[in-house]
């Protein structure tokens, strides 16, 4: 029989803690661990001694003991060395105890909203979390057990987090839009980023230069200078005779050639300046202190040169759709659809055949529930929300859209080079999921401050 070592074991047990969930492509809130000290954790450090009853904290009506906190921790602190990383056992634990209540907060937020995990998804999601270690399900409880935490509680947190999944697309995902303003916005920093020049760069210039203390008619004489060498340029007249002519520095003898840089060397005027040239072009008329230049891009650095075409990553997915109005509510079509999704993990029903018999989008029905290939952005934020959490063969919950309800499978992944209006799509999907992380670490704050929760020791 295959076994984990104790590394991956250690992963397996931290993922109970805050990421079983990761397994299965679903995204919880992400927290950060303090900063690490020089403290190593190990597992008696991380485990300060159980109070008398028992309990570290409640929270509603459920309980988190020492016992599964001390386990969780030694999981995070055995993690945490195995990534080469330390922290002080003390901030550990409590990252832990925040974290296991902010879960149970959640879950049982989620079933007072109607928000359910039947038995087949949480069964599946146990094979998907084994497959992940190369293990069947068997192996996965043996080395759960042998790690000290019960199967049961291993899969009540499994199930905990599914729900929480479900209830950030439902209550967060589904409800962040983005303006095409913030894209246009966006693309234009990504762009800048990408042009702003990194290696060795070489620069000619014109220069005019003025005195600190010019009065208006030097500065407007000079700029007329500078203005006339530029003209002669979009002329068509070579660079290098033109700064021998009109520029007054000492580089105009070598044509203007000031030399080679790294990009950080040079003022960050001139840097500004030239982002986005190619080599050969030249800038408009520049003031700095000194006076006016004009600079000419020489030699560009090879890591703009390098820069790789815009690409993303395309999903090919099918889907059923099933319209929400008279004939059936909301919490109908997601019933129906979760029994569809039960059934064709259990292997009772094919996916396409069952979206040829019950979809109500009419073209993708025709073809089994196909869409085709989309890219990021190109499907309403809640579907693609739903896609960011699968792997290839995994399917959706059911997600419930204003005038209908979907239930998608993932088939496969591949990547796309992006044209203008792809780029906008991915673009957007990027800034509403940067909304989203926002919006739910929010949502998770105010479910926990309108959650009873009394830590051990505490008066209240």
């Amino acid at each position: 029989m295959r076994t984990m070592n104790k590394s991956l074991v250690a992963s397996a047990l931290a993922l109970t803690l805050c990421g079983v969930a990761a397994a299965q492509g679903l995204q919880l809130r992400a927290t950060d661990m303090p900063a690490p000290s020089v403290a190593t954790p190990n597992a008696t450090d991380a485990a300060p001694p159980q109070d008398s009853d028992g309990i570290a904290a409640v929270v509603g009506n459920e309980v988190i003991t020492d016992y599964d906190l001390n386990l969780r921790t030694r999981a995070a602190a055995a993690q945490l060395a195995a990534q080469g990383q330390t922290a002080a056992p003390q901030a550990i634990r409590q990252q832990v105890l925040d974290t296991m209540i902010d879960q149970m907060a959640l879950a049982q937020y989620a079933r007072d909203n109607g928000i359910e995990v039947s038995d087949t998804t949480l069964q599946q999601a146990l094979k998907q979390t084994a497959a992940n270690f190369k293990l069947d399900v068997a192996q996965l409880r043996q080395q759960v057990e042998a790690q000290g935490l019960s199967w049961s509680e291993y899969q009540a947190q499994l199930r905990r987090e599914i729900l929480i999944a479900r209830l950030r697309q439902r209550d967060v995902a589904s409800r962040v839009s983005v303006s095409d303003q913030e894209i246009d916005h966006y693309l234009k920093q990504q762009r800048g980023q990408q042009q702003a020049p990194q290696g060795d760069v070489t620069l000619a210039q014109i220069f005019v230069p003025l005195a600190a203390d010019a009065s208006a008619t030097e500065v407007a004489a000079a700029r007329a200078r500078i203005d006339a060498a530029l003209a002669l340029l979009r002329q068509g007249r070579d660079f290098a005779q033109v700064a021998k002519l009109d520029s007054a520095g000492a580089e105009a003898r070598d044509g203007g050639l000031l030399g080679t840089r790294s990009a950080q060397d040079w003022p960050d005027t001139f840097i500004d300046a030239i982002r986005g040239l190619r080599p050969g072009q030249v800038t408009g008329v520049i003031r700095s202190p000194a006076g006016f230049h004009i600079l000419k891009l020489v030699a560009e650095p090879a890591a703009a040169a390098a820069v790789a075409e815009n690409s993303a990553m395309q999903a090919q997915v099918r889907e059923i759709v099933l319209d929400i109005g008279a004939r059936r509510s909301r919490d109908a079509a997601v019933k129906e659809l979760d029994a569809v999704r039960d059934a064709v993990l259990q292997g009772r029903i094919d996916f396409a055949t069952k979206a040829r018999e019950i979809s109500q989008d009419i073209d993708s029905a025709r073809r089994g529930g196909d869409i085709g290939w989309v890219l990021p952005g190109e499907l309403p934020p809640a579907l693609d929300s739903a896609l960011d959490h699968l792997n290839p063969g995994q399917l959706s919950a059911p997600v419930a859209l204003p005038d209908k309800v979907v239930l998608l499978q993932l088939v496969d992944r591949r990547e796309h080079p992006l044209d203008t209006r792809q780029e906008r799509a991915v673009a957007r999907n990027i800034l509403l999921q940067q909304k989203e992380r926002k919006e739910f670490a929010d949502f998770v704050q105010d479910v926990r401050a309108r959650t009873y929760v009394r830590l051990a020791g505490s008066d209240s």
